[in-house]
């Protein structure tokens, strides 16, 4: 039985308290992975649990590249008026 009691109420988990997973280690929702024996893969071998870390990071990294970037935080006099505005 997995350790996911903490989980409950975030990402889908199976009656058995398995994360669902799909065969690239996408959760129900967007930007969670997971792999290993916590998850609904059928075999529970540290070979298996490896290759699968290995395929959701990767698809991670997939995920992460494709999303737009978003504006970077600002430079110069505007960063040093912001802090001055934060103290």
């Amino acid at each position: 039985v997995p350790n996911t009691e903490w989980l409950k109420g975030t990402v889908e988990l199976s009656k058995f308290g398995e994360v669902i997973v799909d065969s690239h280690g996408r959760t129900n929702i967007p930007g969670v992975f997971a792999a290993g024996d916590c998850t609904t893969v059928p075999f529970k071998q540290i070979v298996i649990a490896a290759g699968d870390g290995s395929k959701a990071a990767l698809s991670a990294f997939d995920h992460l590249i494709r999303m737009p970037v978003v504006a970077a935080a600002p430079a110069g006099a505007q960063a040093v008026e912001a802090v001055a505005e934060v103290a």
